[in-house]
């Protein structure tokens, strides 16, 4: 269709009633009868792809915005900072129950009081306290990030 000529469009709603949209260059004319309102959209000429950018990124209450107008935009994000928190296990126990208060599931180390690498079962009851089960009772660290 050409806006420099009329063309006319029937959509039949139900028997013996219909609505004619006469559309000639940019404007449109609906004639009636008709007993809703049809609506017809034009979408234009595609414009330009749009470029999206990563702008900043900095800690604080999460939350993401977008700056700058179409088609040149930066996407800019507010994260919230990475708690960590270091548990003491004073007295040897092949069970350790450790409240982090961390409000996340960490991921967790584990040290022995000479300072190497233990492994456990880590069972996370809450996300703000684990269990960690040992097959020898012993005292250490355990680093939660």
């Amino acid at each position: 269709m050409s806006y420099n000529e009329t063309s006319t469009v029937e959509v039949t709603k139900t028997p013996n009633k219909y609505v004619t949209v006469t559309q000639k260059k940019n404007v449109s004319v609906v004639t009636a009868p008709a007993t809703e309102v049809l609506e017809i959209h034009d979408p234009g000429v595609a414009g330009p792809a749009n470029v999206l950018a990563v702008g900043t990124v900095t800690v604080g209450a999460a939350s993401v915005n977008i700056t700058g107008t179409a088609p040149s935009q930066t996407l800019n994000f507010v994260l919230p900072a990475g708690a960590s928190y270091i548990h003491t296990q004073s007295t040897s126990a092949s069970t350790w129950t450790i409240s982090h208060n961390l409000g996340f599931f960490p991921s967790v180390n584990v040290v022995d009081s000479g300072g190497t690498t233990v492994i456990g079962d880590v069972l996370y009851i809450t996300e703000n306290q684990v269990s960690i089960s040992f097959s020898a009772a012993f005292g250490g660290k355990a680093y939660f990030s």
